[in-house]
This record gives C-alpha cells, sequence and structure tokens, in this order.
C-alpha cells in the first residue's frame, strides 16, 4: 500500500507502535497536521475486544511521556489518542487479511492513473491483490495501488437490532 505519512509521522512511528505494543495495543494509525499554532498529532490504538475511552486515557498519558522525551516538533502541538471507530482504516496489508468477508472502501492510485474508489466486501487477499465483491462485480485491486482503504459499516444492520 502506498499510505504517504507526515514526517513528524514517520519519525515517530516505531516508538509509538513500541510503546503501544508494551501495553497491549495495536497502533493503527497515526496523523499529524492542522493550522499553525494549532496542530494535532492523533493516535488511533486498538486491542482485541476494542478499546475504551479509560484505555486511551491512559494511554494518552503514557505516550505524552514518551513524546516529551523525543520531541518530535519545535511547535505547539496536541495530542489525542482515540479508537479507530466502527470505520476503521485498514493501513497495511494484513488487514485486508485480517478483516476478510467485512465491507471496506479502497481508494487506488494506480501509477500514472486517475483515482478510483471501489467498495465491496473484502473476499480474498492473494499475489499482492485484494479482491472486493461487491453484488454481482468482482473487483480486484493491487495492494500497491491502494492510497487509502477502511472498513464500512452497515448502518441499515445497526438499525434493524
Amino acid at each position: 500500500m502506498h499510505i504517504s505519512k507526515h514526517p513528524v509521522v514517520e519519525k515517530i512511528e516505531p516508538q509509538i507502535a513500541d510503546t503501544l505494543a508494551d501495553f497491549g495495543y495495536e497502533l493503527v494509525h497515526m496523523t499529524f497536521g492542522g493550522p499553525a499554532g494549532h496542530r494535532r498529532l492523533t493516535i488511533y490504538i486498538d486491542k482485541p475486544g476494542g478499546v475504551t475511552s479509560n484505555d486511551c486515557g491512559m494511554m494518552a498519558q503514557r505516550l505524552s511521556v514518551l513524546l516529551e522525551t523525543i520531541e518530535p516538533v519545535a511547535e505547539p502541538w496536541t495530542l489525542m489518542v482515540s479508537s479507530p471507530g466502527l470505520e476503521r482504516p485498514l493501513t497495511q496489508d494484513e488487514d485486508f487479511v485480517r478483516f476478510t468477508g467485512q465491507k471496506a472502501k479502497v481508494t487506488i492510485q494506480p501509477l500514472g492513473g486517475k483515482k478510483r474508489t471501489r467498495t465491496g466486501v473484502i473476499q480474498a487477499v492473494a499475489n499482492g491483490q485484494v479482491t472486493l465483491i461487491s453484488g454481482q462485480q468482482n473487483y480486484e485491486v493491487p495492494l500497491a495501488d491502494v492510497t487509502a482503504a477502511h472498513l464500512v459499516h452497515d448502518w441499515d444492520v445497526e438499525q434493524d437490532r
């Protein structure tokens, strides 16, 4: 997958992932951005069974200590630790295997090609490609062309409960 990352994220991601793993959490995704003077580092975490607001608060405290020592940026910024939510981002090739059978939205931009979006149920992952099924359509998507992806929550099923 070709998901571009902010240089600050590139710089600190390994240390953040290691610290989270030490406490039993998975780093799902990190973003850094916003207007000057109001930048935000957002860290999405998960664990088996999901994360609670207490998990996010506890890891925000732990990660704040780490971030104070590595000082990733000189300008003012805030930290937010959150769950990935119902429409969890898929940020690694392994995520497609892990969430096989679930619906996903995938943004594709082949080298030199036009950006396209495909939505469907993840059927299989093999030979560097993910197969999405939408109705009668099968889409073979090269993982190398994926620029963004996330699960799609079926709100209609939720309302039927």
